[in-house]
């Protein structure tokens, strides 16, 4: 294990080829640079697994899980491989930063078991081990506590206790044991916790998707009404999708695509509005005010049931609708003074917009 020290240094040229906003990877001879870097730590990883197997070395616990994130790795680089030759450069970068990190993680581990075995050759500083594992059973109890786990810690410091009892003993193998204990209950506690808070997660995401449903059920009524049947298709197939989502990733997507609707409608209604010829349809002043406050009001009442928990947003928003209110009021002032109150509300109805998309 004295050579897995070197493939940090492939990692630290790999991290060179990692999108930045000054560097993208797009040559082909980029391409098949990143391929031959994969193919050679891959190379490199599977040489220091195979000396660990025939090492028979004791400590080799993570045998399996080595193996099984090598197996993961070699699917994204025969990825990789795929997505050069289809000439796909997001996908190449994809599978190559994700063949690296599952390598770099074998590495890890690895590295890890070779110093345990240097610390093992040498006379083991139990009671060292012994505060190390107390600072994770103190920071796995905090994890718990903040996303509201409810895990039962008992177990896991009643092993630090005889830990510690054993070594102040001088019983080296028992201590040895313990600790061994200690640490396969701290592996459990937290992939108990990483459950909980995936748990966590998707409730939010889905409290986030009822949140944008009914938006979007206005939206359909909005679409419907101006005759954009077009986007009210694409309204409910959204609608359908972020009902069945389960993750925060999925929700945020869908609601981008509802933001990104809303915003198109906006945009076509204006260019209507634009191309409506006034002298044929003979509106008057105040039917023209009237039409412009209704859609102006719909806006605001959407905005304001998204803007829940965000007290600028419905700081705007109701600032909006008591203009719009003040219009209705006063029909009877110049064009010129309703006007300026119609911008402030778009620009009030604007600013509330913004802070909603930025917080979602």
């Amino acid at each position: 294990m004295n050579k897995i020290y070197g493939i940090i240094a492939i990692f630290a040229f790999a991290g060179l080829l990692l999108p930045t906003s000054a560097m993208q990877v797009e040559a082909e001879s980029d391409l098949d640079y990143m391929l031959n870097i994969a193919e050679k730590a891959k190379r490199y990883i599977k040489h220091n697994i195979d000396e660990m197997e025939n090492s028979n070395t004791q400590d080799w616990k993570n045998r399996q899980a080595v193996l099984e994130i090598y197996k993961k790795s070699t699917y994204e680089i025969d990825q990789l491989s795929d997505a050069i030759k289809n000439g796909d450069v997001t996908s190449a970068r994809e599978h190559f930063i994700s063949s690296m990190n599952k390598i770099k993680q074998i590495s890890q581990m690895l590295n890890q078991i070779a110093e345990n075995k240097a610390q093992d050759a040498a006379l083991p500083d139990h009671s060292q081990i012994i505060k190390r594992y107390e600072m994770n059973y103190e920071r796995l109890q905090q994890i718990s506590d903040k996303i509201g786990a409810n895990v039962d810690f008992s177990e896991m410091k009643g092993l630090i206790s005889l830990a510690k009892q054993n070594n102040q003993q001088g019983e080296s193998s028992k201590t040895k044991q313990t600790i061994g204990q200690i640490a396969l209950k701290g592996l459990e506690i937290y992939k108990m916790l990483q459950s909980v808070n995936e748990e966590n997660k998707i409730i939010r995401a889905q409290a986030l998707a009822e949140k944008y449903v009914d938006r979007i059920n206005t939206l359909i009524v909005q679409a419907k009404t101006s005759g954009l049947l077009d986007y009210v298709k694409q309204l409910e197939n959204t609608k359908t999708q972020l009902i069945s989502s389960n993750s925060t990733s999925q929700i945020t997507k869908h609601i981008r695509i509802v933001i990104t609707i809303n915003s198109d409608m906006q945009e076509i209604n204006r260019n209507n509005l634009q191309q409506i010829d006034v002298d044929e349809i003979q509106l008057s002043q105040k039917q023209r005010i009237t039409s412009e406050l209704s859609q102006l009001e719909t806006k605001a009442k959407l905005l304001h049931s998204e803007a829940k928990g965000s007290n600028a947003a419905l700081y705007y928003v109701e600032k909006a609708i008591g203009v719009i209110d003040n219009i209705r009021n006063n029909l009877d002032d110049s064009e010129r003074k309703i006007n300026s109150k119609l911008q402030l509300i778009e620009q009030l109805l604007t600013k509330a917009e913004k802070i909603v998309q930025e917080s979602t």
